[in-house]
């Protein structure tokens, strides 16, 4: 481990994209306890330039584009670690029942993780949130959906 770190920090572009996610991270935990100005109120004229009474301006209709970063990570964050989780549960199942069973189970299985990667990932997610009524479930459910089985095929080969 570290090793791993020593050569870690010879690399400049991976100290600049973790310092990026853990700036994420942090202005997703606790900048809307920081910055409590709600993004959906209107909180000055339209196009207001930054670093005035904004820190970022507003946009078109005169909200405040800070405020909508900062709680717009936090979904953001929220639904790329449950989506993420979810796909990951679900394609380690199904690899390791796939790669452990064998026979005419596993066929089964990689025959059901193939027909999802020939469908576009893009479209596939699109369709499923629509069908799904567009909410927060939906897009975290279409994007574990279109994710899995890539996951499911690794796992599987490793058993």
């Amino acid at each position: 481990m570290r090793a791993f770190w020593a050569r870690f920090r010879r690399r400049p572009p991976a100290l600049f994209g973790l310092s990026v996610l853990v700036l994420v991270f942090l202005v997703a935990v606790g900048g809307p306890s920081l910055y409590r100005q709600d993004p959906w109120d209107l909180a000055g004229p339209p196009f207001s330039p930054p670093f005035g009474q904004f820190p970022l301006g507003t946009d078109t209709l005169g909200r405040d584009l800070a405020a909508g970063v900062i709680h717009g990570a936090r979904v953001s964050l929220l639904v790329g670690l449950v989506a993420t989780a979810v796909a990951l549960s679900l394609g380690t199942l199904i690899g390791a029942v796939a790669g452990y069973r064998g026979g005419w189970v596993d066929d089964a299985l990689m025959r059901l993780t193939e027909f999802f990667q020939t469908i576009p990932s893009f479209i596939f997610a699109v369709v499923l949130v629509a069908i799904l009524k567009p909410s927060l479930r939906s897009i975290v459910a279409a994007i574990a959906m279109v994710s899995w089985p890539a996951v499911a095929r690794l796992v599987r080969g490793e058993f």
